[in-house]
C-alpha cells in the first residue's frame, strides 16, 4: 500500500501557486502528486470544511479579517509551506517588496535573539526532535514583532491564497483526539478567543486534517513518519538569504514540486535514515 494519501490528480487541477490557472498551464514540469500539491490539495480541503462550517453553524469561529493578534505569535512552518510562499512571492510581488521582506525578516531575527534567547538557541543551534519540541513548550511566546509577510497598514495576510496550514486553522478550527477529561482542562487559544470547550463549541474539528498536514510536511518512510524540522517565516527567510539562493525567491532545488510525493520521500530517506 502507498503510504502516500489517495488523492485524484491531474494536470487539470488548479496549480498549487495560488495563480487560479490549471497546473498544465502554469508550472508545467511540476508533478501533479507532488509534495506542494498534496498541500494546496489540503489546504482547499481545510478550507471548505471551514467554509462549510460558517455557513451551516449558528455559533461562529470569532477570527474574522484585519484581526492581526496571532501574526505575531511563534508560528513554525514546514519547508514546502515556506517554498510555497516563496513561489506565491515572485508572482505576485514587486521586487522592493520581496527585498523589504528578506531586510525586516533579519531585523526581526536579531530583535528575536535580544527578547527570547532560549528559543533563538533552539533554532540557531542543531537539535532532536523531542528537544525542539520541548523548547517550543515552554519558551515560544507572541513576538514584539509581526510577521514579515504581514500588511502591517491593513492588517492583511500579504500571502493569503498560500498561507500555511496553521494559519489557516488557528482560532478557525480545533483538534482534539484525547478524552472527556482532556477536553475540560484549559487551552489557551488567543485573548480574543475563548480555549478549550468553549471554542471547541463554536468551531469545527478537523483532528483528521492534521495528520494528512503531517504526511506531507515531513517525509514517509514506508508508514513511519520522520518528522523535519519547522522555522518560523522569518527565520526561513533568513536561513534562505544566508544559505540558499540569497535575497531572492528563486527556488534551487525543487524537489518539493517536480518530484511525486512517493519519490520524495524516497530520496529524502536516503538523508533521514532509514
Amino acid at each position: 500500500m502507498s503510504d502516500t494519501m489517495s488523492y485524484s490528480f491531474s494536470r487539470n487541477q488548479l496549480c498549487f501557486c495560488g495563480s487560479g490557472q490549471k497546473l498544465k498551464h502554469c508550472h508545467r514540469t511540476a508533478a501533479p502528486d507532488s509534495r506542494a500539491a498534496h498541500l494546496y490539495h489540503l489546504y482547499q480541503e481545510v478550507d471548505q470544511t471551514i467554509e462549510d462550517y460558517r455557513a451551516t453553524s449558528v455559533q461562529q469561529p470569532p477570527c474574522s479579517a484585519g484581526c492581526r493578534a496571532c501574526c505575531s505569535d511563534y508560528v513554525p512552518i514546514s519547508q514546502v509551506e515556506f517554498e510555497l510562499l516563496l513561489i506565491y512571492m515572485k508572482r505576485n510581488w514587486s521586487q522592493a517588496d520581496i527585498q523589504q521582506a528578506f531586510a525586516k525578516a533579519a531585523t526581526d531575527w536579531e530583535t528575536f535573539r535580544i527578547e527570547n534567547p532560549p528559543m533563538y538557541a533552539s533554532l540557531a543551534h542543531p537539535t532532536n526532535t523531542i528537544e525542539e519540541l520541548d523548547a517550543i513548550r515552554h519558551h515560544a511566546t507572541r513576538n514584539s514583532f509581526a510577521c514579515p509577510l504581514l500588511d502591517a497598514e491593513k492588517g492583511t495576510c500579504r500571502v493569503y491564497p498560500v498561507r500555511p496550514f496553521i494559519c489557516r486553522t488557528h482560532g478557525s478550527s480545533h483538534t482534539f483526539y484525547g478524552t472527556w477529561k482532556e477536553r475540560l482542562r484549559p487551552e489557551k487559544i488567543c485573548e480574543y478567543i475563548p480555549g478549550g470547550k468553549p471554542h471547541r463549541k463554536i468551531t469545527p474539528n478537523i483532528a483528521d486534517r492534521w495528520s494528512e498536514y503531517e504526511r506531507v510536511a515531513d517525509v514517509m518512510i514506508g508508514p513511519k513518519r520522520r518528522p523535519l524540522r519547522q522555522y518560523p517565516i522569518m527565520y526561513w527567510l533568513v536561513l534562505y538569504a544566508k544559505h540558499g539562493g540569497g535575497v531572492t525567491t528563486d527556488i534551487g532545488n525543487l524537489d518539493n514540486f517536480e518530484l511525486s510525493l512517493q519519490d520524495h520521500n524516497d530520496k529524502m530517506a536516503q538523508y533521514t535514515g532509514k
